[in-house]
């Protein structure tokens, strides 16, 4: 068995965390091209009044279709849906960040919402209504539920959907300060819809993000589409966008939902973190990650080795899938040598694992993350 306090074992474990966590904040795109033909006719706005109409629109009720793409420089993973362990975590959470994907996204208000990720010859739902959260992979029969009402911060309307041009553009708006160039771009449609273009250009050269556009609709606010450019590459790293919308109400059928017949159902206790049950109280206190610089050139610095026992998960498939010995040779191949551990490198974020358990991660060239682990 692996000592899962071995730098080994916590670089597999963290590897899908560090880098899907800092990718969902750029994450995401389309392969449809905006709209052609003229730009739109629209009243000028200014940019902080366009990026302000983003949070008038947290209450909007709209149903509709995106579509997402990436060019990362990761080799695509084929779609294995959810779960799994070993090396099924590693390859579902790379999934979403390499290739295409197609989404159906139902709102009807903060706390309802339905979102179906469309596999080959499957789907995948992420159900909210109130206080109730369901996800359900039909491919396996396999659906999670968990009841929101006595956990704190149930308000959250993130519940673990994939990434929206909305819960894209919400994420990069914390990126705006001092160290951030905001600028109107040229009016655009998107999905039949008129929008105003906004611009995020970071002032350093020592992030991998060259900018970050987004797409927000002139009636209601809506972000209708985001994109992420990476320094040096000529095609956009990320982009997610909606390719029709309807802003009438859902029909509220939509929300609630029954698992199938012969469904397995994994009823999760919001108070405990752990796959096996134990509470809060049983768990090693957390500790927070530490960040060096500023703005799009931050690096977090995660001490894996104390972290790992809160996401401990099984060292191998049951079923005889994907185990340990799977993740590590996937991770052995997306990271390559350093001083003092592997890295991995994409178009927008870089992984640092280090030799004695630590994982820094930022939108920084590998080197900056070598540099500041020796520090």
């Amino acid at each position: 068995m692996n000592d899962s306090s071995s730098p080994r074992s916590s670089r597999k474990r963290w590897l899908p965390f560090a880098v899907v966590a800092p990718a969902v904040l750029v994450a995401a795109a389309v392969a449809v091209p905006l709209s052609a033909g003229a730009a739109p006719s629209l009243p000028e706005k200014s940019a902080a009044d366009i990026l302000a109409s983003i949070a008038g629109s947290s209450g909007a009720v709209y149903s509709g279709s995106v579509s997402q793409t990436s060019s990362l420089g990761l080799p695509e993973i084929p779609s294995t849906g959810s779960g799994g362990s070993g090396g099924d975590d590693l390859s579902g959470a790379l999934e979403l960040l390499t290739g295409s994907h197609d989404l159906r996204v139902f709102v009807g208000g903060p706390e309802r919402s339905r979102v179906q990720v469309l596999d080959t010859f499957a789907e995948r739902n992420i159900i909210r209504d109130g206080d109730d959260v369901w996800t359900y992979d039909s491919k396996s029969n396999e659906a999670t539920h968990v009841s929101l009402a006595d956990h704190e911060g149930s308000g959250s309307d993130d519940a673990g959907t994939p990434p929206t041009p909305v819960d894209v553009a919400n994420r990069l708006l914390t990126s705006v300060d001092r160290t951030s160039d905001v600028a109107v771009d040229e009016n655009v449609r998107i999905a039949g819809r008129s929008a105003y273009r906004v611009t995020i250009t970071p002032r350093t050269d020592a992030t991998l993000v060259g900018s970050a556009s987004i797409s927000v609709d002139a009636e209601t606010g809506l972000p209708l589409s985001v994109e992420i450019d990476a320094r040096g590459q000529n095609d956009p790293a990320f982009e997610v966008t909606f390719t029709s919308i309807d802003f009438s109400a859902p029909d509220a059928g939509l929300f609630a939902f029954s698992p199938p017949a012969g469904a397995t159902v994994d009823e999760i206790d919001p108070t405990k973190l752990r796959h096996d049950g134990s509470s809060l109280s049983d768990e090693p206190e957390l500790t927070a990650p530490t960040t060096t610089g500023e703005g799009w050139a931050t690096i977090a610095e995660i001490p894996a080795a104390k972290w790992a026992a809160q996401l401990d998960a099984s060292e191998a498939s049951p079923d005889g899938g994907s185990g340990p010995g799977d993740a590590t040779g996937m991770l052995d191949e997306l990271t390559t040598p350093v001083a003092g551990g592997r890295a991995l490198q994409t178009a927008l974020v870089s992984v640092l694992l280090t030799d004695d358990g630590r994982v820094l991660v930022g939108a920084v060239p590998v080197d900056a993350l070598v540099a500041a682990a020796t520090r």
